[in-house]
């Protein structure tokens, strides 16, 4: 007889695929952007040379680690909260708050998508680029603000849920992530 190891719900695997996801794209966009101010300082201090696009490319890095970086930070259960108090509450009292916690969350999350789209329909419709050299499409890096939005809000839902749903036991099966 072989012990079943499977995460108890088939959506975690998919969450946690996410996650590493996520955080591989920021993980290495925060290379990138370093590589690429390293070189462009580099440049301009050896021979006086300036790509002329690195400020703007390292702008939408930044704008992708902020984005995925609270995806992963909301994952790892590591945003800020006034633990003494939190700690200080019931189990079940920690779950209700959890669950109402996601509920505003995601109820701030949802319209902030909506405009995002909004806002990324705008941009294409009217042709908006960046008055930079590159003249990028202003609506492809707008793109990271709702996929990040997204994440969140399943990552959020996935919390919520874990909480819903949490086993009455004290024994917990370990899911890897």
């Amino acid at each position: 007889m072989s012990v079943n190891t499977a995460p108890s719900h088939p959506e975690r695997g998919v969450i946690s695929k996410l996650s590493k996801i996520v955080e591989t794209i920021a993980s290495a966009a925060i290379v990138i952007m370093v590589f690429l101010v390293v070189l462009e300082v580099l440049l301009r201090t050896a021979i006086g040379f300036s790509f002329g696009f690195v400020d703007e490319l390292v702008s939408y890095l930044v704008v992708l680690i902020t984005f995925f970086g609270v995806c992963i930070t909301f994952r790892n259960k590591a945003l800020f909260k006034v633990e003494m108090f939190y700690a200080k509450l019931s189990r079940k009292s920690r779950r209700a708050l959890d669950i109402v916690h996601s509920a505003l969350s995601l109820l701030l999350c949802l319209p902030l998508i909506y405009y995002a789209f909004f806002l990324i329909s705008s941009s294409f419709k009217r042709g908006t680029v960046s008055p930079t050299k590159l003249e990028t499409p202003l609506y492809i890096p707008q793109l990271i603000i709702p996929a990040g939005l997204i994440i969140l809000a399943i990552f959020i839902i996935d919390f919520a849920w874990s909480r819903i749903v949490t086993p009455k036991s004290n024994k917990t099966t370990k899911i890897e992530e």
